[in-house]
């Protein structure tokens, strides 16, 4: 039995149509139903259901795109994060590299007292400190 046939016996006129018909209610030619209003009650049932499940591929079809969209503007804020975070580490990666080479030059000069800044040839150690500083703050690129 149908999910039409059984919405049919639901209905307050079934009583009636099954004291005309009796067991012949339901018969069919085929596809088709051979009391009239029994088929007719089937081609409204059957073109809800269509309707019905049109309806639903639409809707199934807007929330998939909705979705589709904003996984894509999720995806865009994802890709800006990164390519902000791969701009702090590639400022990072200067300025390690910028405090690497001041490392580098202190040993390749070694600090001397008072009297070897006076002459001009060494630096001192708060301007090694100053120097560093500078580095870390990105000035020396």
């Amino acid at each position: 039995m149908s999910d039409c046939e059984k919405g049919f016996k639901d209905q307050d006129f079934y009583t009636n149509m099954r004291f005309i018909h009796g067991d012949k209610l339901f018969d069919k030619d085929g596809d088709v139903y051979r009391v009239l209003p029994v088929q007719m009650t089937y081609q409204g049932w059957n073109t809800q259901r269509q309707r019905s499940k049109d309806e639903f591929v639409a809707l199934t079809q807007e929330w998939h795109t909705k979705g589709w969209n904003a996984r894509q503007g999720e995806i865009n804020n994802l890709k800006a994060q990164l390519n902000n975070m791969e701009a702090c580490y590639i400022e990072k990666k200067k300025e390690c590299e910028a405090c690497a080479a001041l490392v580098s030059e202190w040993r390749e000069k070694p600090i001397g007292g008072w009297s070897d800044y006076a002459r001009g040839g060494l630096h001192s150690r708060q301007d090694c400190a100053d120097d560093l500083e500078q580095a870390l703050r990105g000035a020396n690129d």
